[in-house]
């Protein structure tokens, strides 16, 4: 028998020689390595966030074209809903160009629910040019079509999906059973109570300095005391926020230190809590995801109150006093009177835009309930109340609802009338994006056939290995340079990949908003829509003082960063 050992084969390469082989498909890309837990998994360490980690972390190793990596990780979230805070980012970050692969531990690490993980696999990555990697489900979208896997994971996604509702029931029901004997569910106690964790229903347990401070709240607004000014004297007396108190245990403001101001709705908060006279009361929100039930705050009616679950506060007699004196306000007062609930409240069309200039919070729409001619009617208007609220001076930042939106349509009219041609505008918009999108192209093309003739090059060279006309360790030398030079090609195609959508991004928004322009001109009214799309951003000040930042202002004939009223 003929030997065979150690003899060099033509035909079939030894690995040793081809694992460093560039291939056309092999590029480059920026990894994303997601990890998810939800909160029911905490307890078992192989879907720990770290093993989930190390896992794909060994998947990546010794892969050149998984060098560059980022881990995007989110603790204690469901996976039946794709809103979350680390995908969020990652999302982010592919459509800037940042991700150009994704990589999971499994498929239910990266969501449960089969319509939006099917949608995300093989609608939402695919457009964006992302590949997407399960590693324990052997699983990569560049990989060769197979219809069988294909089957395999929409079968996978939709066993998640109904894994996660079967447990979303079951979890439902017994904490709805725990609520209804009077064990509590939630995490922290109100205000002025602890929680007996040794307790078999984790009952409240009276924090005797806080309680204090709530029975003094509720002596105040028996005697017509106002929210605000209860809020201003909490505040003087150095008394440190509820939250803040359950994070350093301190009830009063450490010397040297800023008193934080009270909140008035966290002082009503408290003054409506049945938890105050003994009950507990739980089920004030809820989600059900067997359902398809968003979380939501449910009707006082579905609440689950358990009288005499642990030792009160204040009595009844003066919980009912404070109520009845809440109540009366509230019958009063033209901004919370019940009067109007049946009338429908309007669309913000300025949501998100509008800032105050003092302290630059966003300001929302807000309205008060009139009567004229025996009609209720909504008055609709803007106003910050952050300094009003928390003790200080009304700002003044107030303007009413049709006043801003004339100031701004006149504004639009102004700036728009030297743009009488929108409609050779916006051709010449998408001819700009055309020739920019080809240019880049072309580039990408370029930069294609250099990596083609590396690859023909070092097939040359493989040949002159083969007949010895240079050594293995020549071609290996080689091998490696060349391997790196089509690395970095492949990078220079995902920076030209990148730059290709933003461009398209940026231009396809300008045309909206040329489009947007047309419109204004041949409309008398604004909607959200057209808001959203002319105007980056505006700030009110004292006096109804207004800076209106548009889009893309460079456009405008005045050149002008904002425009002040």
């Amino acid at each position: 028998m003929a030997r065979t050992k150690n003899r060099f084969n033509a035909v079939q390469i030894p690995e040793a020689v081809t694992a460093g082989v560039p291939v056309k498909q092999r590029k480059s890309f920026r990894v994303a390595l997601y990890a998810r837990l939800s909160v029911e998994l905490k307890s078992r360490p192989s879907e720990s966030i770290a093993n989930q980690l190390s896992i794909l972390r060994e998947f990546i190793k010794d892969k050149a074209e998984f060098a560059e990596y980022h881990e995007y990780v989110d603790s204690a979230v469901s996976g039946t809903s794709f809103d979350r805070p680390a995908f969020g980012q990652m999302m982010d970050d592919v459509r800037e160009g940042k991700i150009s692969c994704i990589i999971v531990k499994d498929m239910s690490r990266f969501g449960r629910d089969y319509i939006e993980a099917s949608n995300y696999i093989e609608t939402i990555f695919p457009f964006l040019g992302v590949r997407f990697i399960s590693v324990s489900d052997h699983f990569d979208t560049e990989a060769e079509f197979n219809q069988n896997k294909a089957l395999e994971i929409a079968l996978k996604n939709l066993v998640n999906d109904m894994y996660a509702k079967d447990i979303s029931k079951r979890v439902s029901v017994s904490r709805r059973l725990d609520m209804e004997r009077g064990k509590f569910t939630g995490s922290n106690a109100p205000y002025g109570y602890k929680v007996d964790s040794g307790d078999a229903l984790r009952k409240y347990v009276i924090d005797r300095d806080a309680a204090a401070v709530v029975r003094q709240i509720f002596e105040l607004a028996a005697d017509g005391v106002t929210l605000r000014e209860i809020a201003k004297a909490l505040q003087e007396y150095r008394l440190a926020l509820p939250g803040d108190y359950l994070k350093t245990g301190n009830l009063y403001v450490e010397e040297g230190a800023e008193a934080k101001a009270w909140y008035p709705g966290t002082i009503s908060n408290i003054l409506k809590n049945q938890a105050y006279i003994g009950n507990m009361v739980q089920g004030k929100r809820r989600t059900s995801l067997y359902d398809n039930e968003a979380r939501h705050a449910t009707d006082e009616n579905d609440w689950i109150v358990v009288e005499n679950t642990h030792e009160a506060i204040v009595d009844k007699e003066l919980f009912n006093k404070v109520r009845a004196v809440m109540y009366k306000k509230v019958e009063e007062s033209i901004f919370t009177s019940d009067r109007g609930k049946n009338l429908p409240i309007k669309e913000d069309i300025f949501a998100g835009i509008l800032f105050c200039g003092n302290c630059g919070r966003r300001i929302p729409l807000a309205s008060r309930i009139l009567e004229k001619d025996g009609v209720l009617e909504r008055q609709y208007f803007y106003s910050c109340r952050y300094n009003y609220d928390f003790g200080g001076k009304q700002c003044g930042c107030t303007i009413m609802e049709q006043e801003l939106i004339k100031v701004v349509h006149n504004l639009l009219t102004t700036q728009i009338a030297v743009l009488t041609d929108s409609d050779r505008t916006e051709a010449s918009m998408r001819g700009v994006m055309d020739r920019e999108l080809k240019e880049h192209d072309m580039r990408i093309q370029k930069i294609q056939k250099q990596i083609d003739r590396k690859n023909y090059e070092e097939s040359k060279e493989y040949q002159s290995y083969v007949t010895g006309e240079i050594t293995r360790a020549d071609f290996k030398c080689r091998q490696k340079k060349n391997a790196d030079a089509i690395m970095r090609l492949w990078g220079q195609i995902t920076d030209e990949e990148a730059s290709r959508r933003r461009v398209k991004r940026f231009c396809e928004k300008k045309i909206q908003w040329l489009k947007a322009i047309y419109r204004f001109q041949s409309e008398v009214s604004l909607d959200r829509n057209m808001i959203k799309i002319l105007v980056d951003s505006i700030y009110l000040y004292p006096d109804k003082r207004l800076v209106i930042n548009l889009n893309f202002k460079d456009e405008y004939a005045r050149m002008t960063d904002g425009e002040e009223i």
